[in-house]
């Protein structure tokens, strides 16, 4: 009596353990620098949703955006922005008199609230740089009508601003050039 034996031609457990083995490190090669470049999506996208405000509030102020629609008064808009916030808040205000941002104002004749411009998955504002740098935590932007002229001012130097460039990033992560994202505002759009 003859026996047959039959090749197999299947894989041994040490051949199917190696390849899961060389399969999950190019996985997690591949995947590892998938959450950076979401986060650097998301810093792009905020940074353009800002961008995008900033040219619609311009051309709203220029257009002659009504503070008071009955007394037909035309209003400057008055944008906040704050360090370690994830949304900016803009107001409208009447006349061109600065509010003191630290004791907003809740008199509806004076600063009523206009847009608040929300970030995404974490992004936040965490830094400013300007010519003259301080270490405020706060700087503001005012728009006047009737030609949309804007300039940036801060309590904590009294004075305008010039330069003024708005960082966004993620507030647990590393400043870096590479990483966040500058924006600078221009203080007058034509």
């Amino acid at each position: 009596m003859k026996f047959l034996h039959k090749n197999s031609s299947g894989f041994t457990l040490i051949e199917l353990i190696i390849v899961i083995t060389i399969v999950m490190i190019l996985l997690g090669i591949s995947l590892f620098p998938y959450g950076y470049y979401m986060q650097r999506a998301y810093t792009e996208r905020a940074a353009d949703n800002i961008s995008q405000e900033w040219i619609l509030a311009h051309k709203a102020i220029r257009s002659g955006i009504e503070f008071d629609s009955i007394a037909n008064t035309h209003a400057s808009l008055f944008f906040v922005f704050k360090k370690w916030s994830k949304e900016i808040d803009s107001y409208l205000l009447s006349g061109t008199t600065l509010p003191d941002i630290n004791l907003l104002p809740t008199d509806p004749n004076i600063l009523k609230k206009y847009k608040t411009l929300s970030m995404e998955s974490g992004v936040e504002i965490i830094d400013f740089s300007w010519s003259i740098k301080n270490s405020g935590t706060s700087i503001w932007y005012i728009i006047t009508p009737p030609g949309g002229d804007g300039v940036f001012f801060t309590w904590s130097t009294s004075q305008y601003l010039t330069g003024a460039t708005i960082i966004v990033w993620y507030p647990w992560a590393p400043i870096s050039t590479w990483r966040s994202r500058e924006i600078l505002l221009r203080t007058y759009l034509k």
